[in-house]
């Protein structure tokens, strides 16, 4: 959540936790993606979206069935369903993104995906009829700069670079609707809705893809992309939890790196410098607005206090 932290978050200590929360939480997500693109040789992408999210509702079981079953009960359910839709857009198109037969790198995949921040800021405008200062929509417009240098609609718009496009505006959506939902709902609740429903709405390209796993290999693969899904989804909730937001999106650009880095040991594929200038666009615009949402939130903090 911009402009949020917790009340440890001025302890550096608190910080540093919260970093490495964030960095485990870009490990395990540059793991989901390239075992998503690995898998998609041999399974439709549709098919590993219901099996990414039937399979995180399995791993989640015992946690969820340790607490009281009274924490679902929402009078929200619609926003809910409307958070999964949009979720599930986004994990759609991004798995369709980043298969063989799209063929985006894994890193040029993760430097669209950054954008979700810049759709953030214009859903926001949209939906929750948020005020937007000229400097942040001037700032949001040079990170869309960013993202047509990436995608270069000059030499023919691929389908890989859309669907990830697709895919950061599925995920804005999802996350503001998110930042509504946590002040009524815990964690667990909303990842337990958002996979039962992504599972149900992905349950269509089960029936038409359907390919049971006939290898060990396989099913290890495929629930091992689950839980890293999973994990990466709790760590990054967490980390978000004990550290100041504008601090730790920073850490959480070491993504990209990271998925460089599994794009060259496991597909030998390495993005061009124009997606490193596209990203490094995009990057830079999304921490000006993210610093200055933190400022802004700052110096209201000590009005709210006195009023």
């Amino acid at each position: 959540m911009v402009g949020t932290s917790s009340p440890q978050s001025s302890n550096p200590s608190s910080q540093i936790e919260a970093a490495l929360w964030m960095i485990g939480s870009g490990v395990l997500f540059t793991m989901h993606v390239a075992l998503g693109k690995l898998l998609s040789e041999d399974y439709n992408p549709g098919l590993l979206a219901f099996f990414r999210s039937a399979i995180s509702l399995l791993w989640a079981m015992p946690f969820i069935l340790r607490g009281s079953l009274r924490q679902f009960k929402t009078d929200k359910f619609g926003l809910i369903v409307l958070r999964s839709v949009f979720g599930t857009i986004g994990f759609l198109l991004s798995f369709y993104s980043i298969s063989k037969d799209m063929g985006i790198p894994l890193a040029q995949f993760n430097a669209i995906s950054f954008s979700r921040s810049l759709f953030i800021v214009v859903l926001a405008a949209l939906l929750l009829k948020e005020t937007v200062g000229i400097r942040r929509w001037v700032a949001t417009g040079i990170g869309f700069v960013g993202v047509i240098v990436m995608v270069r609609p000059e030499t023919g718009l691929d389908l890989g670079s859309l669907m990830a496009l697709g895919s950061a505006v599925g995920f804005a959506g999802a996350i503001i609707l998110v930042k509504s939902l946590s002040k009524d709902h815990s964690p667990l609740v909303l990842l337990t809705y958002a996979n039962l429903l992504s599972a149900i709405f992905t349950l269509p390209f089960a029936f038409i893809y359907w390919k049971t796993p006939s290898t060990l290999m396989d099913i290890s693969l495929i629930g091992g992309m689950a839980l890293a899904g999973v994990l990466a989804q709790v760590c990054y909730i967490t980390g978000m939890s004990k550290g100041d937001a504008s601090f730790l999106s920073t850490v959480d650009y070491l993504r990209l790196p990271m998925t460089a880095t599994a794009d060259w040991l496991l597909f030998q594929e390495f993005p061009g410098p124009l997606v490193w200038l596209g990203a490094a666009i995009i990057v830079i615009s999304t921490l000006y607005i993210t610093f200055r949402e933190a400022r802004i939130a700052r110096k209201r903090s000590p009005q709210m206090d006195h009023h």
